[in-house]
């Protein structure tokens, strides 16, 4: 049955997916014929996107705190592609990513052609190129999300921020706003540590299916009260490092009336 059931969700995901490009991509060529603004365009089909799928793996979206509205710039800890999902499902925005995925197979090409932001962080000469695609991204139909600890991780502990990636908000002191993300499976499912959060260098296509095998899942989304602001990088992702741990340490210690959506 768990064979069956993520084969079906998995199978539904592609097909999902590609029918959604085509549409976005079939209207994107004629706005840009046409030389109007595509941003909107951009925006539905990508809360459609994050919508269906969340849907069709059965991933509940649960949300405490006010969602940010572009132009902003917000950082999360970051435990699966998952995060993806429902980011794209709440908010109107871009992503700093990982530059792998860029040579992934089709979804490569479809994150290039969606303003993907793509970091090579092997290259410390990369990093420059990464703060000027940010800034000029943000704009007034989406912001940036970005993953400040480089790297996903099973959720145990929050991993250091890297400073680097924040030249952009910090030059222009602009205000940061943060979030914390933590998922929960059904009773009867794998704990989310493994089946959810996409860590330890496991092979895409096998966790996905892994992760397809789940009944349920919950996925609780904290969007901090306030922004932070600081025109020193390293001073700005140690504050935020701080903001984001609390999310996170206040989890286990209060019970949070959450907004479906």
């Amino acid at each position: 049955m768990e064979f069956l059931r993520a084969t079906l969700k998995t199978l539904f995901t592609i097909l999902a997916t590609l029918f959604l490009y085509s549409s976005f991509a079939i209207g994107y060529l004629i706005l840009k014929l046409f030389s109007k603004e595509t941003g909107q365009w951009r925006n539905y089909w990508l809360r459609k996107w994050g919508q269906w799928v969340c849907s069709i793996l059965s991933v509940n979206v649960h949300v405490e705190g006010k969602k940010p509205e572009p132009p902003f710039f917000l950082v999360s800890n970051h435990l699966s592609y998952v995060d993806i999902m429902i980011f794209y499902k709440l908010l109107d925005t871009s992503f700093v990513a990982k530059a792998e995925i860029k040579g992934w197979p089709v979804i490569g090409f479809m994150a290039r052609t969606l303003k993907v932001i793509f970091v090579d962080r092997t290259r410390r000469s990369d990093v420059a190129r990464v703060n000027s695609e940010v800034a000029q991204q943000i704009d007034r139909h989406k912001g940036v999300v970005l993953f400040p600890e480089g790297t996903t991780s099973n959720g145990d502990a929050l991993l250091p921020f890297k400073a680097s990636i924040l030249d952009h908000p910090a030059t222009s002191n602009m205000p940061v706003h943060y979030a914390y993300v933590t998922y929960k499976t059904s009773e009867k499912d794998e704990p989310a540590r493994e089946s959810v959060c996409w860590w330890a260098d496991a092979p895409f296509g096998g966790h996905f299916f892994k992760f397809a095998k789940n009944r349920s899942v919950d996925a609780y989304v904290y969007f901090g009260e306030d922004v932070v602001e600081s025109n020193d990088r390293k001073e700005l992702a140690g504050k935020l490092y701080n903001r984001v741990a609390a999310l996170s340490n206040s989890v286990s210690k209060s019970n949070q009336i959450f907004q479906q959506v």
